[in-house]
């Protein structure tokens, strides 16, 4: 489910605001798939996700009068961000950002570890869930930066202030988690031949 619509938002909204355990217990079986994928691609360990999702749940129905709806989807949209804060919150009590190392002046290191377009189009081949897995494989670091650049849609400068990294080490480990899941995909599709 990544959508609701405006009129069940609306009623889904209200109904949370008076408390309606029925109403959460709603909007969190309509979100809960979703928001555990999200959740996975910066957790790993399944009992933290777990607790994250808990803690977000929670958060998102205490907080729900600060909800300002724009547009369908808007909800699930705002409970994303509280998902992947709350992720990044569990990231560093575990203190699993901490080889961000800063890194201001870094040369490129993404050598060409294939053509890039037939890395791309093997990729495409491959199943979700083993591209989750081999995201899930990289260092907590890089695949917190890869997931918020490459799947959140981040700019390198908010990811930085979200961090408190700079923008040059968040590119840095942006290029370093790519080169690295590159290399899971070419040995995987080198087990395949």
């Amino acid at each position: 489910m990544s959508n609701i619509a405006r009129a069940e938002e609306k009623r889904l909204i209200s109904d949370i605001m008076k408390g309606n355990r029925m109403a959460m217990q709603e909007l969190y079986n309509l979100t809960v798939r979703n928001m555990t994928a999200v959740c996975s691609r910066y957790v790993v360990d399944q009992d933290d996700v777990k607790d994250v999702l808990q803690e977000s749940y929670l958060k998102a129905f205490s907080r729900i009068d600060t909800f300002i709806p724009r547009d369908d989807g808007a909800l699930v949209a705002w409970l994303r961000r509280i998902v992947v804060n709350e992720s990044l919150q569990l990231l560093r009590r575990k203190k699993l950002l901490n080889q961000l190392v800063s890194i201001d002046k870094v040369e490129d290191e993404l050598e060409d570890v294939a053509d890039e377009t037939e890395l791309t189009n093997y990729v495409s081949t491959i199943d979700i869930a083993e591209l989750m897995a081999m995201v899930q494989e990289l260092p907590a670091g890089y695949r917190t930066i890869f997931n918020l650049f490459a799947i959140e849609k981040l700019p390198h400068s908010k990811i930085a202030s979200m961090l408190g990294i700079s923008e040059g080490t968040s590119a840095s480990q942006y290029h370093r988690a790519r080169k690295q899941l590159s290399q899971k995909i070419l040995d995987h599709q080198n087990k395949k031949l």
